[in-house]
C-alpha cells in the first residue's frame, strides 16, 4: 500500500514554489506616511485591486480595497488628487512591479461589523488632463515633434513614442489653445496616430501599432492559464482617414485596423501595458499579438492574482 506521507523531497519542492509564487505588493502614496510603511506587505493586512486599462483616451481606473486601517490612516487617504503608486508581483520573480500610478477621486468607507472597508477609486493621468491648459505657437516648418514634445511638457508627462510613430512639419505654423488632450487629439489625429497615458507616462504609437516588441512570451509553461477565446470587437472609434495616413498605409508603415482577436489569462503580469507586442504560444494560437486592453486582479491574502489580455492578431 502506497504511502500517503509527503516525503522530505516533495516537501522541499513545495516549500519552494511556495516561496516563488509568494505575493508581494505596495501600495504606496508618497507624499504621505503611513504607520504600514505605505501598506506594504503588511501580514494580515488584507488589500485587493483592480487594474483597469486600454488604449483610449479616457484614463486608465484602479480600484483598492482595504480591509481594517487605523482610523489615523484612513484619515490621511481620504483625500482627492492624493498620488498612489501601486506594485505587485511574485517574491522570487524580480519581486513587485509597478502597475499602477495615478492620483485618488473617490474614497469611500463601510463599517460591515466584523470590517471595515475603505475602497480608493484612483485615475491615471486625471489631473494631467484636467488641470493642463494652454497656449501653444510655433513658426511655419516647425517638426511636429517639438509640438507634442510641448505638450507633454505642460502636462507634466514623459513621452514615449511607439515603433514607426513621426510627425510631419507644419508648413503654415501651428497654434493652439486649450487643454492638453485636446491638443493631443488634434496633432496625433492628423497623423495616423493614437495616444494614452499608461502609468503616467504619454504613450503616442502607430493607430494599429505597437510601441515596441519586447520579447514577453506566454505559453503554458510561461503564466498562460487555461485556453484563449476567441473575440470579435467593432472599432472603438471612427477612422480618421487623414492623406498622411493614407501615405503610411500606402508604404505600409501603419498597421491595419484589427478587430478578430483572442482573451487570454495568465498569472498577473504587471510588467504589460496596452500597445506592447506579446508572443502567445498555445495549442490554438501561436504568434504576436498586441495588448488592445487588460486587467490586473489580485487579493494579497487568497484568491485570484492574474491578468485578463484582450489581443488582436496582425502583427507577423
Amino acid at each position: 500500500m502506497p504511502s500517503e506521507q509527503k516525503t522530505n523531497e516533495q516537501q522541499n519542492e513545495e516549500e519552494k514554489q511556495k516561496y516563488y509564487w509568494a505575493r508581494e505588493y505596495r501600495l504606496l502614496f508618497p507624499t504621505i506616511n503611513l504607520e504600514y510603511n505605505n501598506l506594504e506587505n503588511k501580514e494580515g493586512l488584507k488589500v485587493e485591486f483592480e487594474v483597469s486599462k486600454d488604449l483610449t483616451q479616457e484614463t486608465n481606473k484602479c480600484k483598492f480595497t482595504i480591509y481594517n486601517l487605523t482610523d489615523e490612516s484612513r484619515a490621511k487617504i481620504e483625500k482627492e488628487d492624493l498620488r498612489v503608486d501601486f506594485y505587485a508581483g511574485y517574491r522570487d520573480n524580480d519581486g513587485p512591479k509597478r502597475i499602477f500610478t495615478g492620483s485618488v477621486i473617490r474614497t469611500t468607507t463601510t463599517d460591515e461589523g466584523h470590517d471595515v472597508k475603505t475602497v480608493i477609486e484612483a485615475s491615471d493621468g486625471q489631473v494631467a488632463i484636467r488641470d493642463s491648459v494652454f497656449s501653444l505657437s510655433y513658426a511655419p516648418g516647425t517638426d511636429g515633434l517639438i509640438v507634442v514634445k510641448a505638450i507633454a511638457s505642460n502636462m507634466g508627462l514623459p513621452l514615449v513614442l511607439g515603433d514607426g510613430v513621426k510627425f510631419a512639419a507644419y508648413t503654415n505654423g501651428y497654434s493652439f489653445v486649450g487643454k492638453g488632450g485636446d491638443a493631443l487629439t488634434e496633432v496625433c489625429g492628423g497623423n495616423g496616430l493614437d495616444w494614452s497615458i499608461q502609468n503616467g507616462t504619454l504613450q503616442i504609437i502607430l493607430s494599429g501599432g505597437v510601441v515596441a516588441k519586447r520579447g514577453l512570451v506566454f505559453s503554458a509553461s510561461s503564466g498562460l492559464v487555461g485556453s484563449p477565446a476567441r473575440i470579435v470587437k467593432a472599432a472603438a472609434k471612427e477612422d480618421r482617414d487623414t492623406p498622411k495616413r493614407k501615405a503610411r498605409k500606402k508604404a505600409k508603415k501603419e498597421k491595419p485596423d484589427k478587430k478578430a482577436g483572442w482573451k487570454i489569462e495568465t498569472l498577473l503580469a504587471p510588467t504589460v501595458s496596452p500597445g506592447d507586442a506579446i508572443k502567445v504560444e498555445s495549442r490554438k494560437i501561436k504568434g504576436w499579438f498586441r495588448v488592445e486592453s487588460l486587467k490586473h486582479t489580485g487579493s494579497s491574502i487568497s484568491g485570484e492574482f492574474k491578468t485578463q489580455m484582450d489581443i488582436i492578431e496582425g502583427l507577423g
